[in-house]
């Protein structure tokens, strides 16, 4: 019985995300990004969270494993690349100068999309700096398929946007393997 309630509760946290979506009631906070040394802010990282009318503030934690199970992710990624591509272009049309703003991309969406073509159209789209953006992969991502993620972080090295590792310790890699990837 306890399974089974688990079960329509996860079923019906997907229904809700998929609506989420349609209905906009995702959205960016943008958290900074300061070099300890100087104080100056460096960077922000786009942080998706999800407001839901009804329930209030829903934690990551508990909608994106939903997400990457059934999929969702690959769309919850794609609104996050273009949405932070957006407000780069907004705030510098307010005359503050360029942030890179850093996007978490999901190992589920890295193994299955062209994250590069994406990035890629989002900057075309939005008239964006490469330079803004800056994808941030874990290590089990790059580690999955390295040949893979070798051409990937490439062709995304070569569009200028910047690549950080995150989580990078925590699987098997090590420094010296780290020279395989752009």
């Amino acid at each position: 019985e306890s399974m089974n309630v688990l079960a329509h509760e996860r079923l019906a946290l997907e229904t809700k995300l998929r609506k989420a979506l349609k209905k906009n009631e995702l959205c960016l906070f943008y958290q900074p990004q300061v070099d300890a040394t100087s104080g100056e802010i460096v960077g922000l990282e786009a942080l998706v969270r999800w407001d839901n009318p009804q329930e209030g503030r829903i934690p990551p934690g508990v909608f994106i494993p939903v997400a990457e199970e059934t999929g969702l992710i690959l769309e919850i990624g794609e609104w996050v690349i273009n949405e932070a591509c957006r407000q780069s272009l907004a705030w510098h049309k307010t005359g503050l100068p360029i942030t890179p703003i850093s996007i978490n991309v999901s190992g589920h969406q890295f193994g299955r999309q062209d994250v590069a073509r994406l990035i890629n159209e989002a900057i075309q789209r939005n008239r964006v700096h490469p330079r803004a953006l800056q994808v941030e992969i874990t290590e089990s991502a790059i580690m999955e398929n390295p040949e893979r993620a070798v051409k990937e972080l490439a062709e995304i090295k070569a569009l200028g946007v910047s690549i950080a590792l995150d989580d990078f310790g925590t699987g098997y890699s090590s420094f010296s393997y780290l020279h395989r990837f752009p």
